[in-house]
Order: structure tokens, then C-alpha cells, then sequence
């Protein structure tokens, strides 16, 4: 008597990798749809979206200001100082990747990455020309490209919005009065984004893009990733073939043994998981690289299993080797596990220090320092005279007017610029820009002048409520004696 084994029963039959995927319903399509809107809508509003800073600043929500060196987003202002808190962000979202993918799989990449994202539009767009022009017409061979490159213009202005006020920028571009910069940053990621999205596409995911390497690494045994139930789809067959014994009687959670003798099990070789894939993998060999874990073969093959009256979960998201227990029931999640664990504390570190740092950010930052040269200028009156370079920056809501002395030098007067006038103490109105860039002049009266170096601080107060905004230790020299 012959023997089938498994692997005779497993159907050769290949179905052609087609160029668009074909769309299915259900529900990580609803989800990965809601998450792709979701994300569209912040790319392309967020720049819109106004916010008061005053006159000579932009009011622009999140902004991304170049020339002065600052990050704006809505009530918050970052400078180049504030890097610590940006390196916690990037901290947060690699740990938070981490975690997210020891528990789920590539959930990123399914649901979040820029490439499945913008893939899935062109995608979206491309099936909708074929339904309106008719598939493989000359109409929609050219309206395929065109909506495609429009999408992609509309990509790269988009990301050039977030470092220009964008209200402004669109006339700006047509009139040439934007930066050089901002031409070159929307030609190539104008070029990038058709590439990539329109051409490349799964290519990305399967040969460019370093993390499905990685991800082998975060993954354990309590990772859920998409599965294919060999027990109960094993072997496959047309509907028509009479299903196997172990799989008619459904009050049984759990299979008993595989019966080969001419039946079939509940994949029915419909090819449908293949057609919907972004990557055109076939899951049910098993879990591969080109899985970016979007859930898209599970609609299609619960939708299947609901049409032929059979149970869901043929394909599911399940733990790895789930298909060897031969079982029904959901899968459990184990969340308390030492990995997911310690990513979860890492994230709480990393997002405490981002509060602590966003808290006790500066408002008003000083910096004097001594002018490169002579440490001192005797006058012809016998006062000494330093020279230092002073910059003050803030990011408070309202700052009109600061007022500016020296403490640890009696009778010294300061003077700012090309001013006349000096005095103990001088008043200096801020600009709307926040940021005041000049000369501070020090000048210790004859007979009041220190011998050599002395130590003095320079500080700041605010005119309207006499509060001490900054100080800064430095030096002045005075003739030796």
C-alpha cells in the first residue's frame, strides 16, 4: 500500500506575481487603513496648522528653522543645546520598536513604516485608474504615471513645508524667492518618492531595507508573528474534495492526526493570501523575510473560510511553530517576559528624561565671552575698558526689554554696540526675532579698575518685572600694577 506524505499533498501550483495586489476587506485591512489616513493627515496638515508667536516669527505649529538654528513645536522651542532631549527620542522610539516588535512582529513595518505607508497609496491609486480607465487601456497607462508623480510632488512639498512657512511657500517657489535648498530638496525627493514607492516597492522591503535582518534577533518563542495552521490546512484541494475526517467534527479543539486518503483540509488553494500580499510571499511556507506582518493574508483567507462555512484562523496571528499544536483556541500573549520587560523600562527612562529635560529647559540663554585681542583698552581719561561679544536668545511668551548690569565690579558701566550712552545699567530692547547678537563694552572708572584679572557676572533682567532672567560668570583685565 502507498504512502502520502505531506509534502507529496502540497500544491505545486504557483499563481503569476501580479503587479498590484489585489484589495480584500476585513480587519487589519480597516486598521491598516485607519493608521495610513491617520498618518497621511499629519504629513500633509501638520504644516498648515498655525500657532501666535509674534511679529517676526513664523506661526507655523512645527517648524523647522534652519537659519536659527531652533525647532518649533507649538508651545515648545528647541535649540541646538536641547540635543539630550532629542537623542531621548530617539532612544524612546528604538526601544519602543523594539518592544513592539517582540510582541507583534514587524508591526511596524505592516502598519507604520514610510514605505509601506506611501507603497500602499500608489497601490490605492493604481487600482482606482484601472477602474475608471479599464485595466490594460491605453488611458490608464498614462494616467497611472501622472497621478503617481503628482502624489509624489505633493510628497516632497509636504516635507519641505515643515522648514518653510507654508502658506507663503507655494508663491515663494513660483516666484524663485525660495532657498536653492528647498528646489533641490523637493527634485529629489520628488525622484525618491516614484522610485521608491511606484517602482520599487516591495523590492525595498525584501533587498534595501536593512530591518528584516534585525528583526530575527528580537523575536522569541512568545512573539506573535502571521502563521499559516498546516495541521488543519494540510493537504490542500478544491472545494469539491470531501474534507478531511479529523476537521468535520468542529466540537474538537484539538486534532487527533492527519488523514491522507484522498481528503483535503481547509486551504483550498485559492491562491487568495499570495494575491493580497505587498510582497507576493506565500506564507504558507512558513515564516520568511518578505513578511512585513500587515495581516492582509488573514482577511483574505478568513473572508475564504467564511465563503466554504469554515472556521477563521486558518491564517492568524499566532506565536511561531503554533501550527505543531494543532490547536483552535486564540493564541495567548505573554506580555510579562524579561525582553518586553526591559524595553518597557528602558522606555519609561527614556521618556522620564525627555519630560525632565522639556521641563527644566532654559528660557533665557546667555553667552558673553571676552573679544579675541588686547585683554584691555586704557582710555584717554585713565578708565580701562573690555570688550566681549554678547548673545541672548528666549523663548519666553513675552520678553519687551532687558536690562543689563555688572555684578563684582563696583562702578563699572556697560555699553551695547555702537550705543553713546553708557551706564550701570542699560535697558535693550529685544526683538521679535527672540535673539539679541552684539558688543557689550565694560568700562571700570580711573582709580576703579582691579590689577590684572579680576572675576565678575554679567546679568540680565527683565524691564516690565525686574525678575533676573540669566547670569554669566567671566573675567575682566585691568592694567598691572
Amino acid at each position: 500500500m502507498a504512502t502520502t506524505t505531506l509534502i507529496d499533498t502540497i500544491s505545486s501550483r504557483k499563481t503569476p506575481r501580479l503587479s498590484i495586489p489585489q484589495t480584500v476587506r476585513g480587519r487589519y485591512r480597516t486598521i491598516k487603513t485607519i493608521v495610513a489616513l491617520s498618518l497621511l493627515t499629519f504629513y500633509f496638515v501638520a504644516p498648515w496648522i498655525r500657532w501666535d508667536r509674534g511679529l517676526q516669527l513664523p506661526n507655523q505649529a512645527i517648524l523647522f528653522d534652519l537659519p536659527g538654528r531652533r525647532l518649533f513645536v507649538f508651545g515648545l522651542e528647541f535649540w541646538p543645546q536641547d540635543l539630550p532631549i532629542a537623542v531621548g527620542v530617539l532612544i524612546l522610539g528604538a526601544f519602543g520598536l523594539f518592544g513592539a516588535t517582540t510582541i507583534a512582529g514587524r508591526v511596524w513595518c505592516g502598519f507604520t513604516c514610510p514605505q509601506t505607508v506611501w507603497t500602499d497609496l500608489f497601490f490605492t491609486v493604481e487600482r482606482f485608474c484601472e477602474r475608471v480607465f479599464g485595466k490594460g487601456t491605453l488611458l490608464s497607462s498614462v494616467a497611472k504615471p501622472i497621478a503617481q508623480i503628482v502624489i509624489a510632488v505633493l510628497t516632497a512639498f509636504g516635507f519641505a513645508a515643515f522648514f518653510n512657512n507654508a502658506p507663503s511657500f507655494p508663491s515663494a517657489l513660483l516666484t524663485g524667492s525660495a532657498p536653492l535648498g528647498a528646489y533641490i530638496a523637493i527634485g529629489v525627493l520628488t525622484l525618491t518618492t516614484w522610485v521608491f514607492a511606484a517602482y520599487a516597492k516591495e523590492r525595498v522591503c525584501l533587498h534595501m531595507c536593512p530591518w528584516p535582518r534585525f528583526q530575527a534577533a528580537l523575536l522569541d518563542k512568545d512573539s506573535l508573528v502571521v502563521t499559516y495552521q498546516k495541521w488543519r490546512g494540510e493537504p490542500r484541494g478544491k472545494k469539491k474534495v470531501p474534507l478531511r475526517r479529523d476537521l468535520v467534527d468542529l466540537s474538537s479543539l484539538v486534532s487527533q492526526a492527519m488523514a491522507f486518503d484522498g481528503s483535503r483540509g481547509d486551504c483550498i488553494d485559492c491562491q487568495r493570501c499570495v494575491n493580497v500580499c505587498p510582497t507576493g510571499i506565500d506564507i504558507r511556507d512558513g515564516l520568511q523575510m518578505g513578511c512585513i506582518g500587515c495581516g492582509l493574508c488573514i482577511d483574505a483567507c478568513d473572508d475564504i473560510m467564511a465563503k466554504i462555512d469554515r472556521p477563521a484562523g486558518l491564517i492568524r496571528f499566532d506565536i511561531e511553530g503554533s501550527e505543531r499544536s494543532g490547536s483552535m483556541l486564540p493564541p495567548k500573549i505573554r506580555l510579562f517576559r524579561p525582553k518586553v520587560l526591559l524595553y518597557g523600562v528602558l522606555c519609561a527612562i527614556a521618556m522620564i528624561s525627555i519630560v525632565v529635560g522639556t521641563v527644566r529647559m532654559q528660557s533665557v540663554v546667555l553667552d558673553v565671552e571676552p573679544q579675541r585681542g588686547q585683554p584691555f583698552v586704557q582710555l584717554s581719561d585713565g578708565s580701562v575698558r573690555n570688550d566681549f561679544s554678547f548673545r541672548l536668545a528666549h523663548r519666553l511668551p513675552q520678553l519687551d526689554q532687558v536690562a543689563v548690569h555688572i555684578v563684582g565690579l563696583p562702578g563699572a558701566s556697560v555699553r551695547l554696540g555702537d550705543s553713546k550712552a553708557e551706564r550701570e545699567n542699560v535697558e535693550i530692547q529685544v526683538p521679535g526675532s527672540r535673539r539679541i547678537s552684539d558688543r557689550l563694552f565694560v568700562t571700570a572708572a580711573l582709580g576703579t579698575a582691579p590689577a590684572g584679572r579680576t572675576n565678575i557676572s554679567v546679568v540680565t533682567t527683565d524691564v516690565k518685572t525686574g525678575a533676573t532672567l540669566s547670569q554669566v560668570d567671566t573675567y575682566f583685565w585691568g592694567p598691572s600694577r
